[in-house]
């Protein structure tokens, strides 16, 4: 279950082509084919970042386009870098999609079992995605190094398996983001992760108090240690920071740097 680059109208994005066949429509955004200018060029879908809303919204409008989705068949949560996960359905409907101001708040994980769409942005924290094929349900959290840290994996798969879903038969994924290439922390964040995971071969000591962080591998022990199989996790193994053609980063570039999108949407029904 690799991740594929699939060419969809004028845009390329990432995707699965398994969890395609199985009807769920899963998807990473890249920085082109958008209309928003530098330091946003030009595929911004972050409406929190500074750049011209206008632009953002003719970028999103593109992006729901190419999975033929209406301004009302998606939903964004604010992310605040925390674990809070919660199940969304049709009447959550278009929130968030056009100002901050309906975003659902306090919430860094969305899933549900209905056809609305499920949108998250990133620009180095790394998109986790969920598919329970028992539930026919899906899923999708923002996970920096904090929600890592939280393990906000583990809060979404408890949130499915309390509606009755098996873990044994999930399905996940793990998108692009900053990876342990370029992801270099200090003994403050370090300590954390050394008091909240059992043990930590993701941080790798370099020099006098700095550590690779590997994000990617920090999120999969925690999915397995809640019952995923390890043959059912797929990661795309793509850095942000190390692709600047393809994907905006916040380690790379500041804070004025637009935001891709992770998209997943039960399809068919």
């Amino acid at each position: 279950m690799n991740w594929n680059w699939q060419k969809k109208g004028e845009s390329t994005v990432l995707t699965i082509s398994k969890w395609l066949e199985e009807g769920i429509d899963i998807g990473f955004s890249t920085r082109k084919g958008g209309v928003s200018h530098s330091p946003y060029d030009s595929l911004n879908l972050g409406l929190h970042v500074g750049d011209e809303a206008g632009a953002v919204l003719e970028n999103r409008s593109r992006w729901l386009g190419l999975w033929d989705v209406s301004w009302q068949g998606a939903v964004v949560g604010e992310q605040i870098h925390g674990a809070k996960v919660v199940w969304v359905d049709e009447k959550d409907g278009g929130r968030g999609l056009r100002d901050q101001e309906t975003v659902i708040p306090g919430v860094d994980g969305l899933i549900t079992k209905s056809s609305v769409g499920l949108m998250t942005f990133y620009a180095d924290c790394v998109p986790l995605y969920f598919y329970y094929p028992d539930l026919k349900a899906v899923g999708i959290a923002h996970a920096g190094w904090k929600g890592t840290l939280q393990k906000i994996g583990r809060r979404a798969l408890e949130c499915f398996e309390e509606a009755g879903g098996s873990t044994e038969k999930a399905w996940a994924a793990i998108g692009p983001s900053i990876g342990p290439c370029c992801y270099v922390v200090d003994e403050r964040v370090a300590s954390q992760f050394r008091a909240n995971y059992a043990e930590t071969p993701f941080l790798r000591p370099i020099s006098e108090g700095q550590y690779q962080l590997d994000l990617w591998e920090a999120n999969i022990t925690t999915l397995l240690e809640k019952g995923v199989h390890r043959d059912n996790i797929s990661v795309a193994a793509l850095c942000t920071k190390d692709n600047p053609e393809w994907f905006f980063s916040h380690r790379r570039d500041g804070a004025r740097t637009g935001r891709m999108a992770g998209w997943i949407r039960i399809g068919g029904i």
